[in-house]
Order: C-alpha cells, then structure tokens, then sequence
C-alpha cells in the first residue's frame, strides 16, 4: 500500500514537471513571436532599428540552456501560479530553488544587452532585488550606457509582457524609468517615443 502510495505521489510529480516544462516552452516561445513583432514595427518605423531583425533571433536564447533553464521553468510557472490564483509551493519546488530563481535572473539580465543591468559595471547579485524581482531595488541601475537598438529591444520586451499581461508598457515605464532603471533624458524621451510608437 506504501509502495502505490509512493507511486502516485511520484506520478503526480512527473505529471506537474511535464506540464510546467512544457508552460515554459509555450510561454517563452509566445513571448519571443510577440517581441518580433515589436521587433518589426520598430524598423519599419526607423532604418536605424533594422539590427532587431537581426537581435531577435537571440532574445531569451539563454533560457532555454543551463543555467537557466531549470530555474526559469519554475519562475514561468510561479507567474501563472500568481495569474491563476494558485499557490506556487504546491509544485513542491526544490528547497534552493528560489536562490537558484535568483541567481539565473541574475545570469539572464547580465548576458542579454536589451536589460539595463547589462549595461551596469557596478551591478551584482548582492544588488538583485531578491524579495520581489519586479520591485524597485535599493540601489537604482544604471542603464545610460544602452545604445538606441538596444533600448529599442527593451521596449519592444515590454510591449510583449504588456501583451500577455493585458496592461500597458507606458504604465510599466511609469513605474520604473528613473525609479528601478537610471536612464539618460534622451533614453527617456526615446522610450516614450518608441512605446507611443509601438504600442496601440
């Protein structure tokens, strides 16, 4: 009887690893057609964006590789944990799974250039806002040294979470330019430019 017990339970497991994996992969594929589309809109808006259609053959690649990978299966599914109303612990994540959350966010953000904290010499782990990775850090990041493409990226990043989520890049902005990200005035005015732009 044990023994079935032990089976089901492990059954289940399987069962929910499956779904998540595959979540992760509907999502982030969702995800990156819907940048390209962003990705589009901006050079055709702008000769000087062209270089996305190039770009966005590699947005979010690093998911899909360790050190990423476990972990962002588990952070896709915490998101649609919170968009569903369920609980997240009840995937029974491994015990170091929120540090191991954190530090591939942490790889992500550091290796693809269309996040500002790519930008940011200065930022490191211990600056990673840990009790909550879409809060305003303590120490605000340093995104001035983000070239026009891009900052063209990001916001064609936002535009696509925008999309999914149902809510508005210009609100996020709202929230985060010269709060959670440092951004020269020109960055800012081009960011507004780009989602106005984009964003109908």
């Amino acid at each position: 009887m044990v023994g079935e017990e032990i089976m089901k339970i492990m059954k289940i497991s399987n069962d929910l690893k499956e779904q998540m994996n595959k979540w992760f992969q509907e999502r982030t594929q969702k995800h990156i057609s819907f940048v390209e589309k962003y990705c589009k809109k901006a050079a055709k808006y702008n000769d000087e964006f062209n270089a996305l259609l190039d770009c966005i053959k590699n947005h979010d690649q690093t998911k899909f590789k360790e050190p990423e990978l476990e972990p962002y299966v588990y952070i896709t599914w915490k998101y649609k944990c919170q968009d569903d109303g369920m609980k997240f612990e009840d995937c029974n994540p491994p015990e170091n799974m929120d540090a191991l959350m954190n530090k591939a966010t942490v790889h992500h953000i550091k290796n693809n250039r269309h996040h500002p904290e790519f930008h940011d010499d200065d930022f490191t782990e211990e600056k990673f806002n840990k009790d909550n990775r879409d809060g305003i850090p303590d120490e605000i990041v340093n995104g001035t040294k983000m070239n026009r493409v891009d900052i063209a990226e990001m916001v064609c990043d936002w535009c696509a979470v925008s999309e999914e989520k149902g809510n508005t890049p210009k609100k996020w902005a709202d929230q985060n330019v010269n709060k959670r990200w440092k951004f020269t005035d020109d960055q800012k005015d081009l960011i507004y430019e780009l989602i106005d732009v984009f964003w109908e």
